[in-house]
């Protein structure tokens, strides 16, 4: 099959781009396209997390990154869960609900780890507002009252209550309306400063306590397990109990969590005092930290793309990229222009005879176009020289006869005879030409 160059006059390419400016379309695409795929399976985890609010990620000063940094910095692995799978691990999980979060989601992902790995909550304490026009995250603090609201979020968990500690009784009966004069609202911020939380409940066994009230600020939920580094009243051999539920690991509530936030752990025997409930809390639990993000508003669910850029499916996938980066620069590097496949049959009386030919050479029957074109070199030459057409070939040939021979000596009879003769390619085409020369010369 015959082929042509795709090149425009003078041999130059057809191209009206070049190269160079092609590739780096393609790959601005091809970038652009692996980016909108991983944006869409990454879903929620690609919004901002430090927004101020009281959860793992945000650098506010009710936000808890300053814990996460200082367990890092002690060679604890912190990690963010933003979806069910993340936190279905046996390192101890910190979940930070929000006032408003599903107590029934919450008392679900407690109940699940309850043979996983231990559990820390920390309860909401203070209602922010965000500050305009400061740095990202950054909040004012109004009041800690969103402490009293807290149990709420613990009700299919565990019935408990909180108090707060060291605030003037005067600001508790209308919690949530600040106080009309600003020297009331500055006494009150400066007496919230120094709050404390404490809760209280049927289930609960104290795990730090207030120094002033005795009350807990930290407590276990007695749910029939075996706490000894939590509970000071655990039976020293657990077999000889047979209540306890040996390999059940705990659910701490932090009630205050001035104890774990950023404000809090400015002060050294604050964030002494949080590792130390961290410490105990694990109980064997794993050798990492995940702060729970669900339970805030970031959380995401797992899609097929999100799976697509995450172990073990990763390697498949930079596998299918590579692959098709390699396919497009030899696309773009192959050797010489690229070539256009002729037109099967031209057009015109010398494509439709090309044509012909072709057919006749492919199938073999070379031999045949011998004899026919003796006979049409015959009847042409009888038409040039006005023969009657009534004449029969005997009669036709015997008055051809007649004339003279071509410039070598060869008379139309030698000449017929040879054509008719000719059975392969070479001899048809040497007869063709010298009888077609002899009827060109003579007979015009």
């Amino acid at each position: 099959m015959t082929a042509q160059s795709a090149a425009g006059p003078g041999g130059s390419s057809a191209n009206p781009f070049a190269r160079g400016t092609v590739l780096l379309m393609v790959a601005i695409g091809f970038a652009a396209f692996l980016a909108l795929l991983y944006a869409i399976g990454a879903g929620g985890s690609l919004r901002p997390s430090n927004n101020g609010a009281a959860h793992g990620a945000s650098a506010s000063s009710i936000g808890y990154s300053a814990l996460g940094q200082l367990l890092e910095k002690t060679g604890t692995k912190v990690s963010f869960g933003r979806s069910a799978n993340a936190l279905q691990q046996q390192d101890l999980l910190i979940v930070t609900p929000a006032v408003t979060a599903d107590p029934e989601d919450l008392a679900a992902l407690v109940n699940q780890r309850a043979f996983i790995g231990p559990t820390i909550i920390i309860l909401p304490k203070w209602q922010v507002t965000p500050e305009q026009g400061l740095k990202t995250g950054w909040v004012r603090l109004e009041s800690p009252f969103l402490a009293i609201q807290a149990p709420q979020v613990l009700s299919r968990l565990v019935q408990v209550r909180t108090r707060l500690e060291g605030l003037d009784n005067a600001f508790i009966p209308v919690p949530f309306i600040q106080p009309e004069k600003p020297q009331d609202r500055g006494t009150m911020m400066k007496q919230a400063l120094t709050s404390r939380v404490t809760i209280s409940g049927d289930k609960l066994k104290t795990v730090l306590s207030d120094q002033a009230t005795g009350r807990a600020r930290v407590a276990v939920i007695d749910d029939g397990g075996w706490y000894p580094s939590l509970d000071a009243s655990a039976p020293a051999n657990p077999e000889s109990n047979p209540g306890v539920q040996q390999g059940r690991y705990p659910v701490v509530i932090v009630a205050d969590a001035d104890l774990m936030n950023n404000m809090g752990l400015a002060n050294r025997d604050t964030a002494r005092q949080a590792l130390q409930i961290i410490d105990s809390a694990w109980s064997g639990g794993g050798q990492g930290v995940v702060f729970d993000l669900t339970q805030n508003g970031l959380g995401t669910s797992d899609n097929l793309l999100s799976v697509a850029f995450r172990p073990p499916f990763v390697g498949a996938v930079i596998a299918l990229a590579l692959a098709a980066i390699a396919f497009g620069w030899m696309a773009f590097c192959r050797f010489g222009p690229a070539l256009a496949e002729a037109q099967p049959f031209g057009f015109g009386k010398t494509a439709l005879v090309k044509g012909s030919a072709g057919l006749v050479r492919r199938l073999g029957r070379d031999h045949l176009t011998a004899p026919a074109y003796a006979d049409l070199v015959r009847d042409r030459a009888a038409r040039s020289l006005g023969l009657p057409p009534g004449l029969s070939h005997q009669q036709i040939d015997d008055r051809l006869a007649i004339v003279s021979p071509d410039a070598e000596g060869r008379s139309y009879e030698t000449l017929s005879a040879n054509m008719r003769a000719a059975r392969d390619r070479p001899s048809i085409v040497s007869a063709a030409r010298a009888l077609y020369a002899w009827k060109k010369e003579r007979l015009g």
